[in-house]
């Protein structure tokens, strides 16, 4: 048979045999033992000879959910993103579903027009690393996707409302670990350089930075930034370097960007890292072990995280019971050359 540009199932009706009929209930389930063996091989087998794909928009016409994920990103350029974003699309693809990935350049506005595009296509689930939630508005797009019976997952940033299920880790813990950490290798005055109007989970890790010096009876040092402003934050070590309790060391817990822009920022005043000033960050994505000095940070296992996330979100989508509504992964310490501890001589490069 002749193959044409547009491969329809009529044709592949004709190759196999059958009536359109019967091709339309294979496809929509292969696994249905309503047909003899013979009968759905010489169907699938038609399928694969004429590489025929079904029509999306006929599916969704009829109702059918697509066999799509949506995966809501806040910032594709930060490098934490692409590690889990591979572990999800890879699960998926090995799950059998096709991925749409969104960047909504942390802008509620977006992530509410994505939901309701993700809600026309008819997708089948969506998984969402939300923005800065200073109001009710992603909470709420969030039960809109329920509510038009799409199971919704949180990846790595999330709320205490418990209206879906979570994927991450334990980032009070991580953030108490880091604090300790440096306290264990001598230091007394450390900062906790934040960035303002921070998500949950950033938060969570400054609770556990206040909490660790709390419990050696010091004081916390906290100074906020204006997010993803570079000079912001180089007033910031600016400041600490001049005060008159000047700090040893300086964490970051709203990632390794924000470490290696103090890093930078000492640099420019002179400020020897880490001999005169110790830098920690959190996530280690890539540039934490390239850049000079190499940076201590928590690790993050951020391909787990995409591939756990899918997974869970597979057994909503087949209504399967969960054994849990939130699935902690283990963190990492990662002692590098941007931190002095007196305590520990073994360094990884």
């Amino acid at each position: 048979m002749k193959k044409s540009n547009r491969v329809t199932i009529t044709d592949v009706a004709r190759l196999a045999e059958v009536s359109v009929s019967t091709v339309s209930v294979i496809l929509k389930d292969p696994e249905n033992n309503r047909f003899p063996e013979v009968t759905r091989r010489r169907v699938l087998d038609a399928v694969k000879e004429l590489q025929y794909q079904p029509a999306v928009y006929a599916q969704q016409m009829r109702g059918k959910r697509l066999h799509v994920i949506g995966l809501i990103i806040p910032d594709l350029t930060n490098h934490f993103y692409p590690e889990v974003t591979s572990g999800f699309t890879e699960q998926a693809n090995i799950l059998g579903y096709n991925v749409i990935l969104l960047n909504s350049n942390n802008s509620i506005g977006q992530e509410q027009s994505f939901a309701e595009t993700l809600i026309a296509m008819r997708v089948a689930g969506v998984a969402i690393c939300g923005v800065y939630t200073i109001d009710e508005r992603e909470k709420q797009l969030i039960q809109r996707l329920q509510s038009q019976g799409i199971p919704v997952v949180r990846v790595d940033r999330y709320e205490e409302d418990n209206i879906s299920p979570y994927v991450g880790i334990d980032n009070y813990s991580a953030g108490y670990a880091m604090t300790e950490e440096l306290l264990q290798g001598g230091h007394t005055a450390i900062a906790c350089v934040v960035p303002d109007e921070p998500v949950h989970i950033v938060a969570e890790r400054q609770r556990g930075y206040v909490a660790a010096m709390a419990n050696r009876g010091l004081n916390p040092i906290i100074c906020g930034f204006r997010n993803g402003d570079a000079q912001s934050l180089s007033q910031v070590v600016e400041r600490l370097w001049h005060a008159d309790e000047r700090p040893t060391a300086l964490f970051t817990p709203g990632g390794d960007m924000d470490a290696i822009g103090c890093i930078r920022a000492a640099d420019a005043l002179a400020i020897r890292v880490p001999d005169d000033l110790s830098i920690a960050g959190f996530d280690d994505i890539y540039v934490a072990s390239v850049v000079r000095p190499a940076l201590t940070t928590i690790r993050q296992p951020k391909y787990e995280m995409g591939k756990q996330s899918m997974g869970l979100l597979y057994k909503l989508i087949k209504r399967e019971k969960l054994t849990s509504e939130r699935i902690l992964l283990p963190f990492e310490y990662i002692r590098r050359h941007s931190t002095i501890n007196l305590t520990d001589v073994c360094l990884i490069p």
